[in-house]
């Protein structure tokens, strides 16, 4: 099934779905681990990646870049 979808749509579902979900985990695997034993390297460093992947989600189209020129989309 995958591989009938066409290549644009397989990449817009990655992005809107996989990216929110794998941030959602990585954060919320480096606060149970914070919550377990404390604060560590460990537990920053997978609440950073997870606030680096869910950046994007968060912010929304309003700040958005228009990734060819670099200039903000207006919303």
């Amino acid at each position: 099934m995958w591989a009938l979808l066409s290549r644009r749509l397989r990449t817009w579902v990655l992005l809107t779905v996989a990216v929110p979900l794998v941030s959602r985990l990585l954060r919320g695997a480096g606060q149970r681990l914070e919550a377990k034993r404390g604060p560590s390297g460990l537990s920053r460093g997978l609440r950073k990646a997870g606030d680096l992947t869910g950046r994007v989600a968060r912010t929304g189209a309003a700040t958005a870049t228009d990734a060819a020129t670099g200039t903000r989309r207006a919303a």
